[in-house]
C-alpha cells in the first residue's frame, strides 16, 4: 500500500529551499550526496503527492513493491493508522537511503533537513540506537514483521555482521573498558572511532607548553571562541563550530599557526576519549536479550544460524558483566552515571571546591528504569540500587477537571515517563500497568486538549537544530525550568501501543492529516513545531526503530523467553512482590502531630478518624507510625485517602520514613507523593504505587501541609487512609 502526502510543495512541508532544484544543488555540495541519490530522488517523488516504495531485491531499480507483504502479528488486524505508520516507518530501514554503515552494520544516527545542507546523513552511532537494530532484525528474522526491505535471510545476515562488530568493539580498548562500550561512535570511511573531548583542562596547555606560554594560548583559544570557560577558568567546555580547526589558525591564534606546535594544540583539543556511560550500555544489553528472545520464537529457534547468533551475542552481554559491578557503588548503593578509564573517575564535575561530584542513577522515573532492572537482575548486583532509587507523584487536572495521580519524570517527557520500550513484565504486573495506562491517558488527554499531533518528549524541537529534553508537561515534571509545550514527537506512540492499543489507534485515526504529513519517503518526520504549524525535519534512528519496536509489539515476549532461559522470572517477581494490607488509622500504628515552627494545633484521634488543625506559620502535619520493632512495604498497590477539609489544600505532600536501623543509606531523592485536597465534607484520593522495592522497609508515613515562609490554615480530619496491595505480581498468562 502506498502513502500519500497529499499536495504541497517540498518547501512547504519541511521548510526547505524554495524549488528543487536548490534542494539538489544543496545536496550535490554535500558530503554525503554520492550515496544519498536515491533517497533525494524519492524525497522529490513524496513532494509531489505521490510515495514509491523500492524493492528489497533491487532497490536501485525504483519499482513499486505491495505492501501487502507488511505483516505485523501482534497488531491488530482492524487497527489500520497503526499499520500505515508502521509502513511509513519501515521505509526508514530501506538499503536505498544508506542508513547503514556497510562495514559495521551499525546504523547511522539519523537525517537531518537543513536548508544550508539539504538533506544528509548524520555519520556517527550512539549505542542505544545499535541494540534497537539488532533487535529489530531479530524481529524481522523472527516473523514479527515481515517487510519488503528485509527479508528473513537478509536480517540474519545484518544481524552476524552487526554482533560480529560489536564483538570486535568491546575487544578495542580505544572503544571499551570492562566490556562497556563508548556511547557514541564515528563512523567516517569504514573505521568506528569513539567520541571527541567534551571538556579540557587549563593545565593541560600548561603541562605540553610551559606556564607562560600554555596559558597565552588557553587564552588565545578562549577569545577564539573554541572554548567556554567554566570552573573560574580551571577547565573549558570545546565548540567546535564552523570555523573550528587547523585551517583557522587565524586572528587571536596566528602567532602559533606554525608547525607542530599548531597539531600540538588540535591534538589536545580533539583526543578521542573513552567515557562509558551506565544507561546507554543497559539500554544495549537489554536490546540484545530481546534479540535473543526473539531468535527462541519457535518459528526460528531450531535455524542453526539463530543458534549461533544467539551464542555470539551471549558472549558480548555475558562480558558486560565486570563493566556494571564497577560502576555500582556500595558506599551509596547507586550506580555511577559513568565512568572515565582513562582518568579512572567516575563522570562528574568540580564543585568549585577541589571536590569530584560523580553523577548517581538515583531518580528511578526516567528512560533506563527497564534496562537498569535487567541489569541489575542478569548480573546478580544488589537490588539496593532500585530500593535507593526515588521518584515523585503528582497530580495531574484532565480537561474535564478530574484530577489523577501519575508518576513524575525530571522532565515531564513521554519517554522518560514511558520508556523507549517496555519488557520488564510492566504490563503483566498490576501495579506498573496501572501507572502506566494513567500516563498514556495523560498524554492523550494533554495532547487532544492542546491539539498536538503528537506526545511532547525529548526530540528536536524545530527551533533551527536544537534537540532538547525540556519538552514534556510540566504539571507531571519535577524539574521547576519552562518546558515546551508545542513541538509533539511521534516515536513514544509506539510504547503507547504496547500500553494502551485502542486508543493509541484512536488518537491517531483522529489526528491522522497531520500524522500522514510527516511521511517521506524515507520514514516519517520527527514531528511538528505547532506554534510556527510545520514540520520538524530531522529524523532520529532511536527514535523511528523505537516506534518500529513499540508498534510490533513483540518486547515483552521476546525478555519473557530470555528471562526464563535464564531462570531469572522467579527474581523479577519478587522484586515486584506486593505489600501487605496496612490500615493506619488502626489502634496499633501511633499518630503523631507536628509543626516545625511550633504554631498551635489542635488534634483528635477516634476509631478511624483523626482529625489535624492549625494555623501554620510553616509545615505541619501527621506522622503515622507503625509499631516498634516493624516495618511495611507499599510496593505494588493502591494508597487510599479519605477525608473532610475546611479547606482547599494545594500544597500537600505524603513522604515515606524508613526505620533507623535500615542498612541502605540515605537517598539522595526520597519517595514523595504531591497532593490536592479539596474543601469537602467527604471525598477520596486513590493513589497507585508501582511495583519497586523503593517503597519497602518503610516504618512511617507522613501527611505534611503548608510550606516555609507562607500561612496556611488547615483543618482536616482524616476518616480513611490504607494502602490495598494488588492481588498478585503478575496477573497475565506466561507464554
Amino acid at each position: 500500500m502506498t502513502s500519500r502526502i497529499g499536495r504541497k510543495t517540498l518547501s512547504e512541508r519541511v521548510g526547505t529551499p524554495d524549488d528543487l532544484s536548490t534542494l539538489e544543488s544543496a545536496m550535490r555540495m554535500n558530503r554525503k550526496a554520492v550515496r544519498l541519490t536515491l533517497a533525494a530522488m524519492a524525497l522529490i517523488l513524496a513532494g509531489s503527492g505521490v510515495m514509491t516504495l523500492f524493492s528489497a531485491e533491487n532497490p536501485e531499480a525504483g519499482q513499486p513493491i505491495d505492501n501487502t507483504s507488511l505483516k505485523y502479528p501482534n497488531v491488530s488486524p482492524s487497527h489500520r493508522h497503526m499499520r500505515l505508520l508502521l509502513d511509513n516507518a519501515f521505509e526508514y530501514v530501506n538499503p536505498a537511503h544508506g542508513i547503514l554503515d556497510p562495514v559495521s552494520g551499525y546504523p547511522a544516527e539519523g537525517w537531518n533537513q537543513e536548508p544550508e545542507n539539504g538533506l544528509f546523513l548524520r555519520s556517527f552511532t550512539q549505542l542505544t540506537a545499535i541494540g534497537a537494530w539488532v533487535e529489530l532484525l531479530a524481529n524481522v528474522a523472527a516473523g514479527y514483521a515481515d517487510n519488503p526491505y528485509l527479508s528473513k535471510d537478509a536480517a540474519l545476515s545484518g544481524l552476524s555482521r552487526a554482533v560480529a562488530a560489536l564483538l570486535d568493539d568491546q575487544r578495542n580498548p580505544t572503544l571499551a573498558a570492562k566490556g562497556l562500550l563508548v556511547n557514541f561512535l564515528g563512523l567516517e570511511d569504514g573505521v568506528r572511532t569513539g567520541p571527541l573531548l567534551e571538556t579540557v583542562e587549563r593545565r593541560q596547555f600548561i603541562e605540553a607548553f610551559g606556564d607562560d606560554e600554555g596559558t597565552a594560548i588557553w587564552s588565545a583559544i578562549v577569545a577564539k571562541g573554541w572554548l567556554r570557560e567554566e570552573d573560574n577558568g580551571r577547565k573549558g567546555s570545546i565548540r567546535r563550530g564552523d570555523r573550528y580547526g587547523s585551517a583557522y589558525f587565524d586572528g587571536v591564534l596566528a602567532p602559533y599557526s606554525e608547525e607542530p606546535l599548531r597539531s600540538a594544540i588540535m591534538r589536545i583539543l580533539d583526543q578521542r576519549v573513552v567515557t562509558i556511560i551506565f544507561g546507554d550500555n543497559a539500554n544495549l544489553a537489554a536490546s540484545l536479550a530481546r534479540s535473543i528472545g526473539a531468535l527462541l520464537r519457535p518459528e526460528i529457534r531450531d535455524d542453526p544460524r539463530a543458534a549461533r547468533l544467539r551464542e555470539q551475542i551471549e558472549r558480548f552481554i555475558e562480558a558486560q558483566g565486570d563493566g556494571y559491578s564497577h560502576l555500582y557503588d556500595p558506599a551509596t548503593a547507586t550506580f555511577a552515571f559513568g565512568w572515565d578509564p582513562v582518568a579512572d573517575r567516575f563522570v562528574g564535575w568540580s564543585d568549585g571546591r577541589g571536590n569530584w561530584v560523580y553523577g548517581q542513577m538515583n531518580y528511578f522515573i526516567n528512560e533506563f528504569r527497564g534496562p537498569w532492572t535487567f541489569a541489575v537482575l542478569r548480573y546478580g548486583l544488589p537490588t539496593a540500587s532500585i530500593r535507593n532509587a526515588g521518584f515523585k507523584i503528582k497530580p495531574y487536572s484532565y480537561a474535564d477537571g478530574k484530577d489523577t495521580y501519575a508518576l513524575a519524570a525530571w522532565d515531564g517527557s513521554a519517554f522518560q515517563l514511558l520508556g523507549l520500550s517496555l519488557f520488564m513484565e510492566e504490563l503483566a504486573n498490576p501495579g506498573w500497568r496501572a501507572n502506566l495506562e494513567r500516563l498514556v491517558d495523560i498524554e492523550l488527554d494533554f495532547s487532544t486538549t492542546h491539539g498536538l499531533p503528537g506526545f511532547l518528549s525529548e526530540s528536536y524541537s524545530g527551533n533551527g537544530t536544537e534537540y532538547t529534553g525540556l519538552i514534556g508537561i510540566a504539571d507531571i515534571a519535577v524539574t521547576d525550568k519552562p518546558l515546551i509545550t508545542h513541538s509533539p514527537s511521534l516515536y513514544t506512540l509506539g510504547v503507547a501501543y504496547m500500553i494502551a492499543p485502542e486508543r493509541t489507534e484512536r488518537f491517531l485515526q483522529e489526528h491522522w492529516p497531520r500524522v500522514s504529513g510527516l511521511f517521506t519517503a524515507h520514514g516519517p518526520w520527527e514531528g511538528w513545531n505547532t506554534a510556527t504549524n510545520r514540520i520538524i525535519p530531522f529524523q532520529t534512528t532511536v527514535h523511528t526503530l523505537s516506534l518500529i519496536l513499540g508498534g510490533i509489539n513483540s518486547a515483552q515476549e521476546n525478555m519473557r523467553r530470555y528471562l526464563d532461559a535464564h531462570s531469572l522470572d522467579g527474581a523479577l517477581e519478587a522484586l515486584y512482590e506486593p505489600g501487605n494490607r496496612v490500615d493506619f488509622l488502626a489502634d496499633a500504628n501511633r499518630i503523631l502531630p507536628w509543626t516545625s515552627d511550633r504554631s498551635r494545633i489542635e488534634f483528635s484521634r477516634e476509631a478511624g478518624m483523626c482529625r489535624f488543625a492549625s494555623d501554620l506559620a510553616g509545615v505541619g502535619g501527621m506522622a503515622f507510625v507503625v509499631p516498634d520493632g516493624e516495618t511495611i512495604s507499599l510496593s505494588n498497590g493502591k494508597l487510599l485517602i479519605r477525608y473532610r477539609s475546611e479547606q482547599a489544600l494545594t500544597n500537600v505532600s505524603v513522604s515515606f520514613k524508613r526505620a533507623e536501623d535500615d542498612p541502605l543509606p540515605l537517598p539522595a531523592i526520597p519517595v514523595e507523593i504531591g497532593a490536592r485536597f479539596k474543601q469537602t465534607q467527604d471525598d477520596r484520593i486513590e493513589i497507585v504505587l508501582p511495583a519497586t522495592p523503593a517503597l519497602s522497609g518503610i516504618e512511617e508515613v507522613s501527611l505534611v501541609f503548608g510550606s516555609i515562609g507562607k500561612e496556611t490554615p488547615v483543618d482536616i480530619a482524616v476518616t480513611g487512609f490504607d494502602f490495598i496491595p494488588f492481588p498478585a505480581a503478575f496477573d497475565a498468562p506466561r507464554r
